[in-house]
């Protein structure tokens, strides 16, 4: 019963949760305040507790009246085992000394008993949640793709996609509709488009963060379908459009627990390459200050600052793919000019792929990959593609009107 209600209260207390965090999260408070939102989370809070209390109340009268009923059992049959003890004893069938011992012999196998039957119910009751989470693992071992393990060269020089499809679950059109192109170390490639033409999962399949439905991406040769995934995102840098923003010290927000050496200077680095190091210098410990405000003595930066440091945790990798999904979306004009000049300068020794709403930083771009509807529609230099009178052009022309 304990197990049901559980069961039943489960998606209730995690949308509790949920509104809990919004209500509470201090990085939300403007706009909860702003838009009126504090009623409204607060109302669900309520009405979703008041629900939870309900069926935990409808369960109580059953589990007290079995509760009541199994004492009430046990209780007679232990009334009865000292009245037969007691009647034994007094009309001398067992000698006292022995009656003496059987009362210390039921209360020792009474406790035995007692342990034995509350650590059977115990494994009975999780027994019930390993079986759900046994169902979950196998039904996401079933859906999730089979990957092998091939490993991948340490220096990649060229990435392959032939004919790649990928369409989410769920969805009716591919989000990537028969993509095909190839990239090279020491290029710098421009992914643009309108929103929902498939370009961060164009991404995440050169990456092999997903893998395509059809057709192949090839590391050198090696399918992805096929390579060690672990050996595939050892090779990866990416800076996502939804970033982490880690509640761990400034030095781990970049290293993200995976240091290359036992001093800060490779992190000093990329936080002057990102032009960081006065904003770090600022904070009360500097690369040892906690980054999460809502913890004691912790520290919060702006969302451009944010930026500009997931941006040197991609570059603090080295690695030979180097992936910026919007990576300046929130920058200031100079944050902006020394993302792209590091990218610039460090572009001969690695793949870098830009996908962009901001159509003048494809100038920097040796390629623009140009998308619609999850096609590649146009392919070629910027200065080509912006007088081809195609999308691309269209989107400068309309970049440029307001």
């Amino acid at each position: 019963m304990d197990y049901e209600t559980h069961y039943l209260n489960v998606g209730d207390r995690n949308v509790r949760s949920m509104m809990r965090w919004w209500a509470t999260y201090s990085r939300y408070g403007d706009e909860v305040r702003a838009n009126g939102m504090a009623g409204y989370l607060i109302y669900w809070y309520r009405a979703l507790s008041d629900r939870i209390d309900q069926r935990t109340l409808t369960a109580a009268p059953r589990m007290l009246r079995i509760v009541l009923a199994t004492s009430a059992l046990g209780s007679v049959f232990l009334l009865g085992t000292w009245a037969a003890l007691a009647w034994l004893a007094t009309t001398g069938r067992v000698a006292l000394p022995v009656a003496a011992t059987a009362v210390v012999a039921v209360q020792t196998t009474l406790a035995a008993l007692s342990q034995f039957v509350i650590h059977g119910a115990a494994m009975f009751h999780t027994s019930l949640y390993l079986a759900d989470m046994r169902s979950f693992l196998d039904l996401a071992h079933e859906r999730a793709p089979q990957r092998g393990e091939l490993t991948i060269p340490e220096r990649v020089d060229e990435i392959h996609l032939d004919e790649v499809v990928y369409q989410y679950p769920g969805k009716d059109e591919p989000a990537v509709a028969g993509a095909s192109l190839s990239l090279r170390r020491g290029e710098i490639l421009a992914i643009v488009g309108e929103n929902g033409s498939g370009k961060s999962t164009l991404a995440k399949l050169i990456t092999g963060i997903l893998l395509a439905n059809k057709g192949r991406v090839l590391w050198d040769g090696v399918d992805l379908a096929q390579a060690d995934p672990d050996a595939v995102w050892k090779r990866t840098a990416v800076v996502p459009q939804g970033f982490a923003c880690w509640p761990l010290r400034t030095r781990e927000n970049i290293t993200l627990g995976q240091p290359k050496t036992f001093h800060d200077g490779p992190v000093w680095d990329v936080v002057d390459a990102v032009g960081m190091r006065e904003a770090i210098e600022k904070l009360p410990q500097q690369l040892d200050t906690l980054l999460a405000k809502e913890l004691w003595g912790g520290a919060e930066l702006s969302g451009g600052q944010w930026q500009r440091l997931v941006c040197g945790r991609a570059l603090y990798r080295q690695t030979p793919l180097l992936i910026l999904d919007e990576p300046t979306s929130q920058m200031d004009a100079r944050g902006e000019h020394a993302i792209f000049l590091e990218i610039k300068r460090i572009a001969a020794e690695r793949m870098t792929i830009v996908v962009t709403h901001q159509l003048e930083n494809t100038r920097l771009a040796d390629r623009v990959l140009v998308m619609d509807k999850g096609r590649v529609v146009e392919h070629g230099r910027y200065e080509d593609l912006v007088n081809a009178g195609g999308l691309f052009a269209e989107l400068v022309s309309l970049a440029k009107d307001r």
